[in-house]
């Protein structure tokens, strides 16, 4: 009987038919999930840069105006949904345009003004601060007396396609700034 047992294991051992089926079911699991990661990271990459390239845009556009209006604002903002596509801005993004000024013989810079559009991201607001108030500026960035800046801050917020196990849903974020071109844009839009 353990000869017969002995027998049994080594032509087992030494079988081949079925071995590349087997192989494929161990690799399967291993080949879906690097499948899925490379389009789920693909995708991450290209909302990432056009998320970056929307708030340079909407800074730039914005910086070359003369004067500032709720229609020009309206009319950058609407653009927003061609520079996003084919990813939807409505419920999943938004942006914030702000106005900051440093008035002569102050110390510190000012939010002046700020409008909001291009998609309706609730839970999201200004990282540059409240209006009236010193915005928060990346490390280094200094205004000179009489300074202008328009800043765009871009919010997105990226969901998988699949699942939510391996890529949770996050909030992309990126901020421009751009210095108005034919005078300042001091006035809030009206």
């Amino acid at each position: 009987m353990l000869a017969r047992a002995q027998q049994v294991l080594v032509r087992f051992a030494r079988a081949q038919a079925g071995l590349a089926v087997l192989e494929f079911a161990l690799m399967l699991p291993v080949l879906m999930t690097l499948f899925y990661g490379s389009i789920e990271v693909t995708r991450y990459i290209l909302i990432t840069q056009k998320v970056e390239k929307l708030a340079h845009t909407v800074s730039d556009v914005t910086a070359q105006s003369q004067t500032v209006t709720i229609t020009n604002l309206n009319q950058v903002l609407a653009a927003t949904s061609d520079i996003m596509d084919p990813y939807d801005m409505g419920s999943n993004g938004k942006v914030f345009i702000t106005s900051l000024y440093r008035a002569a013989d102050t110390a510190n810079a000012t939010v002046n003004w700020r409008y909001t559009g291009g998609g309706t991201l609730a839970a999201v607001s200004s990282q540059l601060g409240a209006l009236g108030s010193t915005p928060s500026m990346p490390a280094g960035f200094t205004f000179d007396e009489r300074e202008n800046v328009i800043a765009a801050e871009v919010y997105f917020r990226f969901t998988p396609l699949i699942s939510n196990q391996f890529f949770g849903t996050t909030t992309v974020y990126r901020v421009a700034f751009y210095k108005p071109r034919f005078g300042a844009l001091l006035t809030p839009p009206a």
